[in-house]
């Protein structure tokens, strides 16, 4: 039977189940009781009173119960408070975790633009993550599998679990591990509960304070029908953040004897080009939260939650660029003077760089205004039901839609001065500089219209589960529960983008036979300023690096009603390339639009069990999950526009061309299903009442985003090199053309990554007040990556020798990882000093992986490189963090390290075809730390002051470029705001 205390307790959300209770409520991801452990070993129940964590140390201790009462191997963040956990995001507080590493990126792919809050997470080197709420499945729209913590109202949160080894009643999915976003509910108080909160934040950077607040009340009523509980919760932020980046681009082989020649005697490496940028981001963040309980008898307990999220991110980018671009032939970088100066790898360190017709160096500036938002529901009820006193039910349904929506334009200018200096370009410590002549880029005369880019995005996403769990308990057994269940969800996703780029004037339509503009003095010039500005950027880098930081710009609001804009200045550009192709952008191409429905249907079965008479007892639990996955994808395919003269002419003298592989487009389905058994086994040996041993075996999947599952195939058709093109389709022949197959690198026949993961650890807790050393060992086997790959076809719809690129399953990895940490708080210390804790870990990886030879990663001069490690994995990874807590003063210096980890191969900006070569470069990034810092007061148990102060250090973030014939180079250089925030905090 549940007792009222017990039923008070299920909205926590602990681990380890002895009792029927206990082990419902961990399925349900509701709280549990906790377990004291008698004389003999045996776990019982004990009927707890309310808990209302408060303080640092409090939540340190209570994270340690629900690891030390865990099933399997966990790592809990419990909030300091109601609304309060301990840093300002779920990101930045999973930073904290042993084994977990926070993406300071907008995406890894994506290295040139640095997120304004901690993004991506990844477990053990893993970015495959599963995120659930309350221990219910929950995703963002624009991938269908994991979600955005950083979209996620850290207010709202009572705590988060780090689940590093599975069990088998436990939803599939996450190679990395699953991490657990936990509420509260109306039963964790005894009674009526009132708490806000009201801060502000300011960044250093961008000068600009905003406003945070949030709010909670909970109660609970007897009545004659039963207990009733409600819960109402509220957050909304907004925060400012600035980001000054500078770019350093590959560098290219200058080869004696050819055109590209730099030096007589030897081949030399010099840079295609080099760009600065600030990045002005705005995020707004609301939460809203409701609970219900209703608690009819002791046996019965009924609950019914619904949570929103919506998040709304922009950026505005300004940025200078020196690059050389696609007509890298035309535009070589060349000697200004004789003054340039090579490292020991003969690439350029120093100089002054023109261009080898004298048309001036290709420079340009550009506003890039990219704003998003995205809106997350979660409408979940279920029971859970004592039938007897051995057996026990529990179910639950659950509704999350989803929803994502992005715009990102662009809007660029080109200039041409006649020379610039480079300096500085083999720093290891700090940022290049770049120097263009006097009042050069302040003169709007000196500019022509450049570059115009939409990207655009919007993504919906719903889905229902169910699922019934049975759970019988034996008494005087070695078994001590078995437990069963179903799931069933169905997903549905509509994902829809495009982009269009295009130019009106622009290096490559200068000074080649085809176009009309024999030097760049003979681009038209803009003769009236009316969409420009004149931007500066202020103290940028914090006044530590060398650059121009005052050009001339389009206007911000512009950028809010792009066709208008585009419109006018191709009516001011009659001599322009090209125009925007807008139906690249239109939601209702079939080539825009990814439809995907997907349906689950799971079973398992786990056993616990336990040996209690040993002289080390040992507890555990062994169980297989079984999975059924039915996926159907709809798209299209489409065939040749390929055209051949017919050598006839029509009445207006136009020539008329044949198209001879014309076929209508055609639906295209990927329909795919394929089964997984995913056995599990987590074992626990208590050495003494201090010391435990813990050893996990388990195996994991990972479904392909739905991103990566689009149904899209495009069959195109183009004359071989070297190829005498007929003059009349008559004498047309197949064999004259190369056929390829574009899938934008999808495939909906892709199966699930998958992982064998085996663990092993001891936790000693060495003292009541809150000791204790953590070590672990790991290993994670991981097979069928996504990797893009070319082959040819022998046939493909009546076609031969098709070359086709998609992504498949391929490759396996190894990774082999170390976690240590410790945790003391000096109690036997004299006053004041007894306040004082420490808290440190530390994680070490080592990966090797053997993938597919097409995605491996080029030089500019065609070198290979030897095996790169995973993307994202770090070796080393350490935190500190000093605390005191005393006379209701607390306050915390926290210290986060990441050692180098390799972001992306062949990202935009690192990637290219010049000189016969197509070439991807490897980029890293460079290890880093941050400090930060946390202090407050207490001034009685209702209100309370706190200050927090995020890269107190002022840390840049450098990237690295890692080249077989240049060498390591600078990439990128960040430097961000540092964040102060101060608030106020009531509670009754």
């Amino acid at each position: 039977m549940i007792n009222a205390k017990q039923q008070s307790n299920f909205g926590a959300h602990t681990l380890l189940k002895t009792s029927v209770s206990v082990f419902v409520l961990t399925a349900l991801g509701v709280v549990t009781p906790a377990l004291a452990q008698t004389d003999d070993g045996a776990a019982e129940d004990v009927m707890l009173e309310e808990i209302l964590v408060q303080g640092q140390r409090a939540s340190i201790e209570s994270a340690q119960a629900i690891k030390r009462n865990a099933d399997g191997i966990v790592d809990s963040i419990v909030a300091e408070d109601i609304g309060k956990l301990p840093d300002r995001s779920v990101t930045d507080a999973l930073q904290r975790v042993p084994g977990v590493a926070v993406s300071r990126f907008d995406t890894p792919s994506d290295p040139e633009h640095f997120a304004g809050e901690g993004a991506g997470v990844n477990i053990r080197g893993l970015p495959q993550v599963r995120g659930e709420l309350n221990g219910r499945d929950i995703f963002s729209a624009d991938g269908g599998r994991g979600l955005s913590f950083d979209d996620v109202p850290a207010e709202l949160m009572a705590g988060v679990d780090v689940h590093k080894t599975p069990t088998a009643d436990m939803i599939e999915g996450g190679l990395g591990g699953i991490v657990n976003l936990r509420t509260r509910m109306p039963f964790d108080s005894d009674g009526q509960v009132v708490s806000a909160t009201v801060k502000t934040n300011y960044g250093d950077l961008i000068e600009e304070a905003n406003l945070e607040y949030s709010g909670l009340y909970s109660n609970r009523w007897d009545t004659g029908i039963g207990e009733f509980g409600l819960l109402l919760d509220f957050s909304s932020s907004t925060i400012q953040s600035r980001a000054d980046n500078f770019y350093v681009r590959a560098f290219h082989p200058r080869v004696p004897g050819t055109t590209t020649e730099i030096e007589a005697d030897r081949t030399v490496y010099v840079p295609r080009g080099a760009d600065w940028r600030r990045n002005d981001y705005e995020r707004k963040r609301d939460g809203q939260y409701i609970a219900l309980q209703w608690a009819p008898n002791e046996d019965a307990e009924f609950f019914l939650t619904a949570f929103r999220s919506e998040a709304e991110r922009s950026w505005l980018e300004n940025g200078f660029f020196v690059d050389a671009g696609g007509s890298f032939a035309t535009y070589l970088p060349s000697k200004g003077a004789d003054d340039w100066t090579y490292d020991g790898n003969d690439a350029l360190i120093s100089g002054t760089i023109t261009t080898a017709q004298g048309n001036g160096v290709p420079f340009g500036t550009s506003t890039r205004l990219s704003d998003n938002t995205s809106e997350t529901t979660d409408i979940s009820t279920g029971f859970k039901w004592h039938l007897s006193d051995q057996l026990f039910i529990s179910g639950d349904f659950q509704y999350v839609d989803s929803s994502s929506e992005g715009e990102d334009n662009t809007l660029g200018l080109v200039a041409y001065p006649d020379q610039i200096t480079v300096s500085d370009l083999n720093t290891t410590d700090g940022t290049p500089s770049v120097g263009v002549q006097d009042g050069f880029l302040s003169d709007y005369r000196n500019y022509s219209y450049g570059q115009m880019m939409q990207i655009l995005s919007k993504n919906t996403a719903d889905s229902t589960a169910g699922r019934l769990d049975v759970e019988y308990s034996f008494d005087d057994s070695i078994v001590k529960s078995v437990k069963a269940g179903v799931r069933f969800s169905e997903k549905s996703a509509d994902n829809r983008g495009g982009n269009t780029w295009s130019a009106r004037y622009q290096p490559w339509m200068v000074g080649s036979s085809w176009e009309p503009f024999p030097s760049s003095d003979a681009l038209p010039k803009i003769d009236n300023p009316q969409y420009l500005t004149e931007f500066s950027f202020d103290d940028f880098q914090r006044g530590d690096t060398s650059v121009p930081t005052t050009g001339m710009m389009f206007q911000r609001d512009l950028l809010n009603d792009f066709e208008s804009i585009t419109d006018a200045i191709v009516a001011a550009t009659p001599s322009g390339s090209s125009a925007p192709d807008y139906s690249f952008v239109d939601f209702d191409s079939p080539d825009n639009i990814n439809t995907q429905e997907e349906e689950t249907q799971a079973a398992y079965v786990r056993m616990d069990f336990g040996f209690e008479e040993l002289s080390m007892p040992i507890r555990g639990n062994i169980g297989v999950r079984y999975v059924q996955t039915d996926n159907l994808a709809k798209g299209q395919l489409s065939f040749p526009t390929f055209s051949v003269p017919t050598g006839e002419t029509d009445d207006q003298g136009n020539a008329i061309s044949e198209e001879p592989f014309y076929q209508p487009d055609q639906v295209y389905e990927g329909q795919n299903s394929y089964s997984n058994v995913l056995p599990s086994l987590n074992l626990q040996m208590e050495a003494t009442d201090e010391l435990m041993f813990r050893f996990g075996a388990s195996k994991g999947i990972w479904r392909p985003e739905f991103s990566r599952l689009k149904a899209v195939l495009a069959l195109s058709a183009a004359f071989k090199d070297n190829v005498e093109q007929p003059e009349t389709i008559d004498d047309f022949d197949e064999s004259m053309v190369n056929f390829t197959l574009d899938s934008q690198e999808t495939n909906p026949y892709l199966e699930p990554m998958e992982a064998n993961q085996y663990d092993l650890t001891a936790e000693w807790y060495f003292n009541e007040n809150g000791g204790m050393v953590y070590a672990a060992v790991f290993r994670k086997d991981v097979s069928d990556f996504f990797r893009v790959s070319t082959t040819t076809l022998d046939e493909f719809e009546g076609f031969q020798d098709v070359t086709a690129t998609h992504v498949i399953n391929t490759g396996e990895a190894e990774i082999n990882g170390l976690e240590v940490g410790l945790t003391k708080f000096f109690d036997e210390l004299p006053e004041p000093f007894d306040g004082f804790g420490v808290q440190a870990n530390y994680t070490y990886l080592d990966s090797s992986a053997d993938v597919d030879e097409s995605t491996a990663p080029v030089d500019t001069d065609g070198g290979s490189y030897d095996e790169q490690p995973l993307e994202g994995i770090s070796e080393h990874t350490y935190n500190l963090m000093a605390m005191y807590e005393k006379y209701g003063f607390y306050s915390r210096l926290a210290y986060n390290w990441r050692s180098e980890q390799l972001l992306s191969v062949g990202p935009n900006g690192w990637n290219g075809t010049n000189e016969g070569v197509t070439w991807n470069l490897p980029v890293y990034s460079d290890d880093y730390g941050q400090l930060d810092f946390t202090m407050g007061y207490n001034f009685n148990d209702n209100w309370s002051i706190n200050f927090e102060a995020y890269n107190l250090s002022q840390s840049k973030q450098r990237g690295i470029i890692k080249q077989t014939g240049a060498g390591e180079h600078t990439a990128f250089v960040y430097s961000q705001d540092t964040r102060y925030s101060l608030g106020i905090r009531a509670s009754f």
